[in-house]
């Protein structure tokens, strides 16, 4: 039986000697995405898919992104400067 989303998780570990990511997945969205980039290993199956994979990335496949927070002062000052160079870009053609 396919996991429900409270069971569901992805789990990344880092081997720092090896510099490689080990993967353990039971969510479904990941699953499809990870066996598009590393080989998986199927842990559990149901009709023919797997329902729990794991598998080894390479520290280049990983990586880590800060999510931009901005102020509604630093939002407003980005929709203008956008409006502007729209507004430059409509009177040059």
């Amino acid at each position: 039986m396919a996991y429900s989303r409270e069971e569901q998780e992805t789990c990344l570990v880092f081997d720092p000697v090896k510099g490689t990511w080990n993967v353990y997945s039971n969510v479904p969205k990941h699953i499809r995405k990870l066996s598009k980039i590393t080989e998986l290993f199927t842990i559990e199956e149901e009709d023919g898919k797997p329902i729990c994979v794991k598998g080894v990335l390479t520290e280049k496949q990983v990586g880590m992104r800060a999510e931009r927070m901005m102020s509604d002062e630093q939002k407003r000052a980005a929709a203008e400067r956008l409006a502007e160079a729209r507004d430059k870009k409509d009177g040059a053609q």
